[in-house]
């Protein structure tokens, strides 16, 4: 950790000064697949992260602006939005980023080419972090030679985040040699933090291909697509592929983000499992030469859920770890959700749900209906107070409801105890101290905090 810090000041050192003359623009991919998760986090979480980190290393002379797509949207290719032509005040942008909710397609060469007209004839730099292909404009490759026949002096780094495609890396490399730029790969969030580090430590172009296309990229003997819906985007993230031979399991998502396997020819099923559904098995078949496809509609959404408190509807600091589930489908039965920062990310079944937020012993619920292809955001407001236990010196806390059944909430070792979230009401505290019964009664509000004072109880 110590060396990567070191070098990204040395990089940093080494092109302060014609970095800070020049602009950039980031170009920011909000399609729908960046609700796909890495591990427990889902990527449009974690480029937020990033963004925010480069952004508090950012040369305070150095104009930046935002552009993003597919964020407003499903299934528009016109939904592409400067979110800030280049300026200064790089922590603006972090702000900015909390915009993007993702929803729609990847129309990323049409919003390179308006980061390319923002930056104007002075030219400057353009940072693209995708997770997946063009699907709106026939050739990427194209924008971007004529970008670099324009004569402005203007560079595309390409940033493939957890992608896997071989036709969409070759898509970013062209984008990037046709401009001197770099193709950088970063198949996780530490890797994204150095890819956008290095993109916004060259400023300027380097050397240019000279006609670069698109190459030609091996094919695999079988691809398989997921979509949410018969119009949608190919997406990736959160289903698991299996693939069998009668009833062996010969293989399942080899990478975690593709969707491409090399198979002897033979007959196949394909079945598709998610956290909340699966989808039954689709025959295909590989024939001896050539490439063979499955196409599966998961008829399935997001169902994106936030923490606020009440009554003000601010977020819930995330020193507070909000427990999620959520009840899907006919069965009713709850699972966990992936924590973000902000709340859980589903991918969900058509249809109807249920989510429950709790908070200790605070909860709140919702319930939500998604069609299929549809990002839907539900906030849920809890209503909780803070008892603050800092500094009490006592073994063990105990906490009592006063105002409705008598259950014990929890009992806290004081290295544990610090701030507890609580729901509004009476609660009686006790505390053993070298021996000594300790006491206090307390009343609990919304967004309220309350420091008791303990005293000897017998």
């Amino acid at each position: 950790m110590r060396c990567r810090a070191a070098f990204l000041a040395l990089l940093f050192c080494l092109f302060a000064g014609a970095a800070a003359a020049q602009p950039a623009v980031l170009v920011l991919d909000g399609s729908s697949s960046m609700w796909g998760r890495i591990g427990t986090r889902s990527k449009v979480d974690i480029v937020r992260d990033a963004v925010a980190g480069l952004m508090s290393r950012w040369a305070a002379a150095r104009p930046v602006g935002l552009v993003a797509y597919g964020h407003r949207r499903a299934q528009d290719c016109a939904d592409i939005e400067m979110l800030r032509a280049p300026a200064t005040n790089a922590a603006g942008i972090v702000a900015l980023t909390q915009r993007i909710t993702p929803r729609g397609r990847t129309p990323m060469a049409d919003a390179v080419r308006l980061a390319a007209e923002a930056l104007g004839p002075g030219g400057g730099s353009i940072i693209l972090v995708t997770d997946g292909i063009e699907t709106c404009h026939p050739d990427p490759c194209a924008v971007a030679q004529q970008i670099a026949r324009s004569g402005v002096r203007l560079v595309v780094h390409t940033v493939a985040f957890a992608l896997a495609d071989p036709a969409a890396l070759a898509q970013l490399r062209c984008m990037a040699q046709a401009t001197g730029g770099l193709a950088l790969a970063a198949p996780d969030a530490e890797n994204l933090a150095t890819a956008l580090d290095r993109a916004a430590a060259m400023p300027t172009p380097g050397p240019r291909a000279a006609a670069p296309r698109a190459e030609p990229v091996p094919q695999p003997r079988l691809v398989v697509t997921l979509r949410l819906c018969p119009q949608c985007d190919p997406m990736t993230g959160d289903a698991r592929i299996i693939l069998r031979r009668g009833e062996e399991v010969v293989a399942t998502d080899g990478e975690p983000f593709g969707r491409f396997f090399d198979l002897p020819a033979g007959d196949y099923t394909v079945a598709v499992e998610a956290t909340l559904f699966h989808r039954a098995p689709v025959p295909v078949s590989v024939p001896p030469a050539g490439l063979a496809r499955a196409e599966i509609v998961l008829d399935a959404g997001w169902l994106v859920a936030e923490a606020r408190t009440a009554p003000s509807g601010n977020a819930v600091p995330p020193a507070f770890g909000v427990e999620w589930a959520i009840a899907s489908g006919p069965s009713g039965s709850e699972a966990a959700g992936a924590e973000v920062r902000a709340g859980p990310v589903y991918l969900v079944p058509a249809g109807a749900h249920r989510l429950r937020a709790r908070l200790g012993n605070a909860q709140a619920a919702a319930e939500a209906v998604v069609a299929a292809g549809e990002v839907v955001t539900r906030r849920l407001a809890i209503p909780y107070g803070v008892l603050a236990l800092e500094g009490t010196g006592a073994a063990s806390i105990t906490i009592t409801a006063l105002d409705r059944d008598p259950a014990v909430f929890g009992e806290w070792h004081l290295a544990e105890a610090g701030r507890i979230p609580l729901a509004p009401g009476r609660y009686l505290v006790t505390a053993d101290r070298d021996g000594r019964r300790l006491a206090a009664e307390v009343e609990i509000r919304g967004e309220m905090v309350v420091e008791p004072t303990l005293e000897p109880r017998d």
